[in-house]
């Protein structure tokens, strides 16, 4: 079976099947390094986002690369979001073209609604303003595709009976241990291609015993197994490293395939242990609330050595997570963290 390496989105616009993720990794030399190598292994999709204070990094490695005569703009597939914090129809314009300055960009291949406002009685009509503005964005050739992430089915339903353009890629978690098949259902009644972040299961996989032994039937690495599973599912899989050799692994899938009857064993593990947690008990009506999101509901704690040195900086997002870094480093992610009604 030939290898599929893009998908078509339902505009006839192709997005590259395999993604490479840059959350979680430190901006400066890390970073730069980091996308240097995935797009020097083969990556043409990276996936970028406002809330990872990165942005300038990644862009820099981008630049680079293009420089060096390593790959053209036209090949790459760049991706950006916009956070709740900064959603609503003047916001998100002033986030996307700070996202395209700060990388030294002149437009995005896709930008995605960063998450659908859960928890807030009002997110059908932020959500519609958020996207009213890329439409335009769209329109005024700065994204050549519109997106969302981590959507359900009544998020989505929304969009489909509001919006002028009906988002290309849905991203939200995806993966043999959580396979959200409601979400993937809808999003192929819909032709909208589901990108899965968190292939991987945020390092998981690597204590499964499932995937350790299918590792060793098919003399490949656990990440790989599960990489592959989402190809074969006809997902858009996103990984992350910092180290090379595991970049270059977790793209180097196409030399094999998993039997349809291990895709059934990997299939019977839905169900078990997953990252985010979603409350989306607001979203099953359509609120009137004049209740507003804040323009920057993120609160970031930064604490100090001998009251100079930045050692530990702590990142509260006001949905359902919390990240600790040490040293820039990510050490801690807390989830289903009360939400405020």
């Amino acid at each position: 079976m030939e290898f599929e390496q893009y998908r078509i989105l339902y505009n006839g616009n192709k997005i590259p099947t395999l993604g490479f993720g840059t959350d979680y990794i430190p901006k400066g030399e890390i970073c730069i390094q980091a996308v240097t190598d995935a797009i020097e292994v083969g990556y043409r999709h990276i996936d970028n986002a406002d809330c990872y204070d990165n942005q300038e990094s990644v862009g820099l490695a981008i630049r680079n690369c293009i420089e060096k005569g390593i790959v053209k703009r036209e090949d790459l597939f760049l991706v950006s979001k916009v956070p709740d914090w900064k959603q609503g129809y003047e916001e998100t314009k002033a986030c996307l073209k700070k996202s395209l300055e700060d990388m030294g960009l002149d437009y995005f291949d896709l930008y995605l609604v960063h998450s659908p406002l859960r928890g807030y009685a009002d997110w059908c009509n932020k959500i519609l303003e958020t996207y009213k503005a890329l439409e335009e964005c769209y329109e005024e050739g700065l994204i050549k595709n519109i997106g969302v992430a981590n959507f359900n089915r009544g998020h989505l339903m929304h969009l489909r009976q509001k919006v002028k353009i009906l988002p290309t890629v849905n991203q939200f978690e995806l993966h043999p241990e959580h396979q959200n098949k409601d979400v993937v259902d809808v999003c192929e009644k819909s032709y909208i291609q589901p990108v899965a972040w968190g292939a991987l299961n945020q390092g998981r996989i690597f204590k499964n015993q499932t995937f350790i032994n299918l590792a060793k039937k098919y003399d490949v690495t656990p990440s790989q197994i599960a990489i592959r599973w989402s190809y074969q599912k006809g997902y858009c899989p996103l990984a992350r490293s910092i180290k090379k050799e595991h970049i270059k692994a977790n793209f180097d899938i196409q030399n094999f395939e998993i039997t349809s009857e291990d895709m059934k064993i990997l299939d019977n593990l839905d169900g078990g242990e997953w990252s985010n947690t979603h409350d989306d008990s607001v979203c099953q009506t359509i609120y009137t609330s004049t209740k507003q999101l804040k323009k920057d509901d993120r609160k970031v704690y930064i604490y100090k050595l001998f009251s100079v040195i930045p050692f530990v900086k702590r990142i509260e997002y006001g949905t359902s997570k919390t990240k600790w870094f040490l040293f820039g480093v990510p050490i801690l992610k807390i989830t289903q963290k009360k939400q405020k009604q």
